[in-house]
């Protein structure tokens, strides 16, 4: 009689463990490695109510490093740097500007609204971007 068992070899499970690899690789170590960008969009309270949308800042966070570079789409392309920046992850950190003028501060995602008057907000991308066609 012929032996039924089926034998397992280590080239079959090569591809496997690659995937896993990758995939582990993709989602807990490049995360803190790869410098990560995040969009803020402030916008304006005006006395009649409606939102006027600002200027949008572009902040590319970088853990591994602990730096923050930032700059305005179309606005201010050369890129500026905070610094003493303190970062946990993408949306949980904190900077300084270079210059002493304050701090930019990130938690949860979300922006602090530290420095800016009180009439200023963060929306989300969608609202921004409704809000700037509808002004043009």
């Amino acid at each position: 009689m012929e032996n039924s068992k089926t034998v397992i070899r280590p080239t079959e499970n090569i591809g496997f463990i690659l995937i896993l690899i990758a995939i582990l690789f993709y989602f807990f170590i490049m995360p803190d490695i790869v410098p990560q960008e995040v969009t803020s969009y402030p916008a304006q309270k005006l006395e009649n109510g409606k939102l006027l949308p600002l200027n949008k800042t572009v902040y590319k966070v970088n853990p591994f490093m602990q730096t923050i570079i930032y700059w305005m789409p179309g606005i201010a392309e050369t890129p500026s740097k905070l610094v003493n920046c303190i970062i946990k992850d993408r949306k949980n950190w904190i900077g300084y500007y270079s210059d002493g003028s304050g701090l930019v501060e990130m938690r949860k995602g979300k922006l602090v609204p530290n420095n800016v008057p009180n009439d200023y907000i963060y929306i989300n991308r969608f609202h921004w971007w409704m809000l700037s066609l509808k002004n043009q």
